[in-house]
């Protein structure tokens, strides 16, 4: 799950500054393959439909006093087709906004 994980959180980290990650990727005692990810400068609930209504992909949108985001929660049936497709459609996120 991790490795899952950390397929697509290291892609959009090195992708664009904009991308911040909620979830610590190089602590394996304080993660799993669950993760928080939040653009700046792009509403995580917009974000969050884009992913569905474009693309149908499921995230989970996530807001808090102290952070927010979307959830992205592969499983073991997550291929790795299906979390590249999810790195691209983040890419035209970040690159057109949603």
């Amino acid at each position: 799950m991790r490795y899952l994980r950390d397929r697509w959180a290291r892609a959009l980290l090195a992708a664009d500054r904009r991308v911040r990650l909620w979830t610590p990727i190089d602590d394996d005692a304080a993660s799993g393959g669950i993760a928080l990810v939040q653009v700046e400068g792009i509403d995580s609930g917009k974000l969050f439909g884009y992913l569905w209504d474009r693309h149908r992909i499921v995230t989970s949108p996530t807001k808090h006093a102290q952070f927010e985001g979307v959830r992205v929660t592969p499983n073991v049936y997550t291929t790795l087709d299906e979390v590249d497709l999810f790195v691209d459609a983040m890419k035209k996120a970040l690159a057109k906004g949603v």
